[in-house]
């Protein structure tokens, strides 16, 4: 049996780029490899669970595999450990490894613009890679600057869309995004800023800010704060049955990563794709978005709404509430697109990249 390697070294996030990577491992699983993930300890897989609806039940966790990924370790050791391996997927931190398994596959979630480490050797370690595999057109764009472009594989993230499904619709605006992310801010300051404005015209709707943290965190007490009074509600760490409902019942979703971001100078800190804007679609919300990086090449004209500023989320989702004729087609054509970043379409060009 064919052996593969997946390493993340954000696993304990639990965001998007998580999931991913273990739907990748789960898509590996289905194909006939044994599939062992780089990491200390068993409980992240169990909570990977739960937060994504995934099962994970055939993978094996790898201790010593996780020691050696993040050690420094002779170019030697490195060798012999990853030669065994049919094919190593490995989630990139801004940096390229030294990897030797029969198919090397180096994911980056983030469009870095610049590759850490001595630019020399990176050609080497470059010679190994098999492909470079990208999240979204607008992360291999800024890559292609310095890999191969033969190399580029791009392969956006997996959405389960069957199991989003619309619901009885409320009043509700729905935002979901990690208030402690990692990578970049989710700006969900930008969307009470919105929501201020459109409360004065449509006071009966509510707006709830979903998202993961480790902790309450410095970001979350202040956003609350910044809430006041309004109809807010904070939902933090939510099971996937629980975030399936939410999405349901909701009618818009707002998004704001990467507002006031110039992303051509900062790439890495707009939004790379956007699944929980898909998401959302599959679940019949009209999504009114920040229209920055990734979030572009999910939403075409009649989808949804790219906005610039916390005024043009307000105004947008407004024209839709007072139109419902626009809002239905809106939704369906939404619905419909969100097809186009299902699971089914992840695992059939996993087939062609394996």
């Amino acid at each position: 049996m064919k052996k593969a390697l997946i390493f993340d070294p954000y696993l304990d996030t639990l965001g998007g780029g998580e999931r991913y990577a273990l739907t990748f491992a789960q898509s590996l699983l289905n194909s006939g490899f044994r599939v062992e993930v780089a990491w200390k300890d068993a409980e992240t897989l169990k909570k990977a669970e739960e937060r994504f609806g995934l099962d994970l039940s055939g993978i094996k966790i790898n201790k010593k595999a996780y020691e050696l990924c993040t050690s420094n370790t002779s170019l030697f050791r490195k060798f012999l450990f990853t030669i065994r391996y049919g094919l190593i997927f490995w989630v990139s931190d801004g940096s390229l490894p030294f990897l030797f398994s029969r198919n090397n596959l180096i994911h980056f979630q983030v469009p870095f613009k610049t590759i850490g480490g001595n630019t020399f050797v990176n050609r080497i370690k470059t010679l190994f890679v098999h492909k470079f595999v990208y999240n979204s057109r607008f992360t291999a764009d800024v890559h292609e600057t310095y890999f191969p472009k033969n190399k580029s594989f791009i392969l956006y993230p997996p959405v389960d869309t069957e199991s989003f499904l619309p619901g009885k619709k409320e009043n509700i605006i729905l935002s979901v995004a990690r208030f402690d992310s990692p990578s970049h801010s989710k700006r969900q300051d930008v969307l009470i800023d919105a929501f201020k404005i459109l409360h004065k015209t449509s006071p009966d709707y509510q707006l709830f800010l979903v998202g993961g943290s480790h902790v309450e965190s410095d970001t979350l007490e202040k956003l609350k704060e910044q809430a006041g009074s309004l109809p807010i509600k904070f939902v933090v760490n939510p099971d996937f049955d629980k975030l399936k409902s939410l999405y349901a019942k909701a009618k818009f979703f707002w998004h704001a990563a990467g507002y006031e971001i110039d992303e051509k100078e900062d790439p890495e800190k707009v939004e790379h794709f956007g699944i929980t804007t898909v998401e959302s679609m599959a679940a019949g919300c009209v999504p009114v978005v920040i229209g920055k990086g990734g979030q572009k090449e999910i939403l075409s004209e009649d989808t949804g709404f790219l906005c610039i500023n916390a005024g043009e989320i307000a105004q947008s989702t407004t024209i839709l509430i007072k139109n419902s004729s626009l809002y239905e087609k809106t939704r369906e054509n939404a619905k419909e697109r969100s097809e186009k970043f299902s699971l089914k379409e992840f695992n059939k060009k996993i087939l062609t990249l394996i």
